[in-house]
């Protein structure tokens, strides 16, 4: 129920919003995520994934030097994750973690000067896919498998954006974002089900995209 809240919360308040101005520019924007997931276990070696995001935007005039930027986006999300055994020849194990949300960031713009503006604002992701494509090796026999984590994740992320925007020509637009998520990514019974996820891991996707506004 709480999942469902949030979402209508979100789509409301860009209806709201929308409805109150005539000001408002339509547009497309894509790039490119830096992601990873956070986690406690010092026993593995993680690193960033690079993924594909691509959406809608609109930017509605509230006032001088303030607007809101609501978004639809398809977001591709995620970690890399590695571990070997010091104590056991030929052994290690290599995982990709992929997350897929469809992200709806609202986000307020506040222009410093003509073209630049400093952003920030929640955002919710509706989980799309996740899963996990490992190779396992141990005493030199190779296995690939890839399991399907979306029944141990959590339906909804809840997340914060931060971030820097120039538009210039009037149509053309380049951001870049930061974004912490407060809700955990898997549910507690996924750590019984692959050792390299646990119930504390949360979003860390740093962005950057360019996009074109049509009106």
């Amino acid at each position: 129920m709480k999942k469902s809240k949030l979402i209508i919360c979100a789509l409301m308040m860009c209806a709201g919003v929308m409805a109150q101005t005539e000001k408002v520019k339509l547009g497309v924007k894509a790039g490119l995520n830096i992601s990873s997931l956070t986690f406690d276990d010092n026993e593995l070696n993680s690193s960033d994934k690079t993924g594909f995001t691509a959406g809608l935007m609109a930017e509605i005039s509230l006032a001088k030097n303030f607007s809101v930027q609501p978004e639809l986006l398809y977001s591709q999300q995620g970690m890399k994750l590695s571990y070997s055994d010091p104590e056991v020849q030929n052994s290690h194990y290599k995982s990709t973690i992929a997350i897929n949300y469809l992200n709806i960031p609202v986000m307020l713009k506040y222009y410093v000067v003509k073209g630049l503006s400093l952003q920030a604002g929640p955002q919710v992701g509706i989980l799309l896919k996740a899963n996990n494509k490992y190779q396992d090796n141990f005493l030199g026999y190779d296995n690939h498998e890839e399991m399907n984590l979306k029944e141990y994740s959590n339906g909804v992320d809840a997340s914060v954006n931060f971030g820097l925007g120039y538009q210039f020509k009037e149509k053309f637009y380049a951001d870049a974002r930061y974004n912490v998520s407060y809700t955990d990514v898997f549910k507690d019974v996924a750590a019984n089900t692959n050792y390299s996820i646990n119930s504390d891991m949360k979003n860390r996707i740093f962005q950057i995209t360019v996009g074109y506004f049509f009106k």
